[in-house]
């Protein structure tokens, strides 16, 4: 049975004089949301929709778009997950390059600090957003920045993804900023901002401390194919290698104070990071060739087709062996231990093996 005040409210006749009126939510701040705009990357949208929720506390709703992007990534997170996410970039970081540094005018051994990671989206439009760029970049310098000396056999060693998922991440464009989240938290708020499966797929770094002998060197160089992006220190695109190369020669010392050797050396070190990355190799050493088998996926046996000084026909093996004798590392043919080598290379395509 309906109830005659029931009726009576129905019908209008009574009055709603000292009822509370529904309370709407404060019109958002344009000079606050412009501010939410310069301190984060959210939208416009969200900045207002923060605003209105918190009754235009800056604060509180900066901590509110927070908590708002953990919880949209991890749901948007979950729902992508089965999805293929097989675009993305490779990036590399090389904080140290090994070789030599001038101290005071003279030259100190340095060691080597350098990563390369791969990290894959669903499409190549999210590849070349300016969000998953910079994100490529700030995880290779993480990777680079926190890996540790190795006691392993090779130099470069893969880097175990838990480790880093749950490292801070540090900007590589600015270091001494304090970190806002770990890298997995930065890849979910990623995806939340993005709306792709965003998966981080393989790290390897390579560190050293300064090598105190006289008669060694070792020197880290990179090159990036179909570069999209770079910092002072990083690279990022569709392809990358990492190449390190060692010197052994009781002749370094005196060699050292030269300045045109060292920079002789640099160029070679770019001859190989680019030699390793435009063509397809898959090796270091091999047969002992004289002219390089331009068909060979072993480094030493291809013609050095990438030496910066010019084009050669010259297997790589030779030259490094004629540049050794040149530049005084070793006496003559023998002595295979004196000289110039590479020593270790890593080099990923995006999707590749």
């Amino acid at each position: 049975m309906i109830r005659l005040t029931s009726l009576r409210y129905l019908s209008g006749s009574v009055s709603l004089h000292g009822v509370r009126p529904y309370s709407t939510p404060a019109k958002a701040s344009v000079k606050l949301i412009a501010e939410i705009r310069k301190q984060t990357t959210t939208s416009m949208t969200k900045a207002r929709e923060a605003l209105e929720a918190t009754g235009n506390d800056l604060r509180a709703a900066l901590e509110w778009l927070e908590k708002d992007l953990v919880e949209t990534g991890a749901k948007k997170a979950a729902k992508l997950e089965n999805r293929t996410a097989g675009e993305g970039l490779v990036a590399v970081s090389v904080l140290s390059e090994g070789g030599w540094i001038s101290t005071g005018g003279k030259l100190r051994p340095a060691g080597v600090r350098a990563a390369i990671i791969e990290l894959n989206c669903e499409t190549d439009f999210v590849a070349r957003n300016e969000l998953f760029v910079k994100l490529a970049h700030d995880i290779s310098h993480t990777a680079a920045f926190i890996s540790e000396p190795s006691h392993s056999t090779t130099l470069l060693n893969d880097v175990p993804l838990d480790m880093l998922s749950d490292a801070p991440l540090i900007s590589g464009l600015s270091p001494a900023t304090a970190p806002s989240g770990t890298v997995a938290s930065s890849i979910r708020d990623a995806v939340a901002k993005v709306g792709e499966k965003i998966s981080l797929r393989r790290v390897r770094s390579i560190v050293t401390d300064p090598i105190k002998d006289p008669m060694f060197g070792l020197a880290i160089s990179s090159y990036v194919h179909g570069s999209q992006s770079s910092t002072a220190r990083s690279q990022a695109g569709k392809m990358a290698a990492l190449v390190a190369v060692g010197l052994r020669s009781p002749s370094l010392p005196s060699l050292l104070p030269s300045g045109s050797f060292v920079q002789d050396f640099s160029k070679l070190t770019r001859s190989l990071s680019r030699q390793v990355a435009g063509l397809e190799t898959l090796s270091i050493t091999g047969r002992s060739l004289e002219v390089g088998d331009e068909d060979s996926t072993v480094l030493y046996e291809q013609p050095f087709v990438m030496l910066m000084d010019g084009s050669s026909s010259d297997s790589v093996a030779k030259v490094l062996q004629s540049w050794s004798i040149e530049k005084g590392l070793k006496a003559g043919q023998n002595g295979n231990d004196e000289g110039v080598q590479v020593v270790d290379f890593s080099k990923w395509a995006v999707g590749s093996s």
